[in-house]
């Protein structure tokens, strides 16, 4: 952190990625600026002040604090890694064959969600201590873990798992069509238990298309796994 002096206060500017909490980062970056005024509140909340100080005095002043955590504007261009240690606990990104049909579930739900903390939910849900199974309510307590890590730390993470986002969304696309065909499966199920049919009554198409669509699925998340981990 940098300290500057100005109309008798100090304020402590972030001067690197070390300096700035993955939670905060989300908070200030969930809507993009679009005016003038927005982007110097942008600058008063990295720099947690209130904005009517920066307004209040000269131009220089916010320039001088622009120059300095201009880093946050700029594209990362470090190293993606798969794995981070955390008091003394190793983390990886699980990203396999093995990811269990509740994971994708889950994530698929944070990119539909508005919450603010994307980020480190998705950690949370990826990033655990290897050989650790996946469990939702383990996830959860575990947000604040990645909300509360420096930028530093988080980026590396957060670039790996980016790149493989587009392999996400193809068998993401999958899986909806899958869930989709899943729900379809058992309204018609149950109907035909409520009228005493039972399942064997059920449109062999749609016990056929559902079975090829889930080897499908299991297809293309084993292609999730064909690329090396970096480490």
């Amino acid at each position: 952190m940098i300290t500057l002096s100005f109309d008798d206060k100090q304020i402590s500017i972030p001067q690197s990625w070390s300096d700035i909490r993955l939670g905060d980062y989300e908070r200030w970056f969930q809507i993009e600026p679009k005016d003038r005024l927005e982007q110097i509140q942008l600058i008063a909340n990295v720099c947690s002040i209130d904005v009517e100080l920066l307004l209040k005095n000269p131009t220089q002043i916010f320039d001088t604090i622009v120059d300095i955590v201009k880093f946050v504007f700029e594209e990362y261009r470090g190293e993606a890694l798969n794995r981070i240690e955390v008091d003394g606990i190793t983390y990886t990104v699980s990203f396999t064959e093995e990811l269990t049909l509740a994971e994708w579930v889950d994530m698929e739900s944070v990119f539909e969600s508005d919450s603010e903390s994307r980020l480190s939910d998705i950690l949370s849900i990826l990033c655990r201590p290897i050989g650790e199974s996946y469990d939702s309510k383990i996830s959860e307590g575990r947000k604040e873990l990645f909300s509360n890590l420096s930028m530093n730390n988080a980026l590396p993470l957060l670039a790996f798992f980016l790149r493989q986002k587009e392999r996400f969304q193809n068998v993401s696309n999958l899986y909806s069509e899958v869930k989709e065909q899943a729900d379809r499966y058992l309204l018609l199920t149950r109907n035909f238990v409520e009228n005493g049919d039972g399942t064997k009554s059920l449109p062999i198409w749609q016990r056929i298309r559902f079975y090829f669509l889930m080897k499908s699925l299991k297809k293309q998340l084993s292609k999730c796994s064909d690329f090396s981990y970096i480490v």
